[in-house]
């Protein structure tokens, strides 16, 4: 089965052009060269903008980190699968689990999003927590996507897959740990960082 892939490149040298060139052929793919270093959630509502306003919308939009791969052949034919064995539970966010305390001034952020329903945050022990998929690797279904006009347009470069399991959770809508066949998070965090999204303490994680 042939789907689309988008890579976006940030400031790339000639090599990794021409190993582009050389490798990535077919009209399954778009490549977009940036002569900035775009933040993650810009170049991210770029790319998912434009998918939703094409005549043929994917079902599903898939996210990889540069440093995130691929290690089982199957593993593409494994997560539809999967997808297909969930279709009654509404299966729309799929990732690696992960918890996260709040940070001073990230609640506040949360309210005043155009997605927040009003749910009170998730707590562990005292504090107030936020789960969500790692993101480095994640799917999420495009009709959702809209819905939440996801990226949230305030986002930068940080914070935002945190964010994401939030938005989901505020909507009502499940969360399904599932990643076989994908190893994430490779590579020590290098080049732009920034505090996470909505946090008021100056910290990088």
């Amino acid at each position: 089965e042939e789907v689309g892939v988008e890579l976006w490149c940030n400031q790339i040298c000639d090599k990794t052009k021409d190993l582009i060139a050389k490798y990535v052929t077919g009209k399954a793919w778009a490549v977009t060269y940036s002569d900035e270093n775009k933040p993650k959630y810009k170049a991210m509502r770029v790319m998912f903008k434009a998918s939703l306003n094409r005549p043929s919308t994917p079902k599903w939009f898939v996210w990889f980190d540069d440093d995130s791969y691929v290690t089982s052949a199957s593993w593409f034919q494994d997560t539809v699968a999967y997808i297909e064995s969930k279709a009654s539970d509404n299966v729309c966010y799929i990732g690696q689990p992960w918890y996260i305390n709040m940070y001073p001034g990230q609640l506040r952020f949360i309210q005043r999003a155009k997605w927040f329903k009003g749910k009170p945050p998730l707590t562990r022990g005292k504090g107030a927590v936020i789960e969500f998929a790692q993101g480095a690797y994640w799917w999420l279904r495009s009709d959702v996507a809209e819905q939440l006009d996801w990226p949230d347009e305030r986002l930068n470069h940080n914070g935002g897959d945190t964010l994401l399991g939030e938005a989901i959770r505020q909507q009502g809508l499940p969360f399904h740990k599932f990643y076989k066949g994908v190893k994430i998070n490779e590579a020590k965090r290098r080049g732009f960082s920034e505090k996470p999204a909505g946090s008021e303490r100056e910290i990088r994680i």
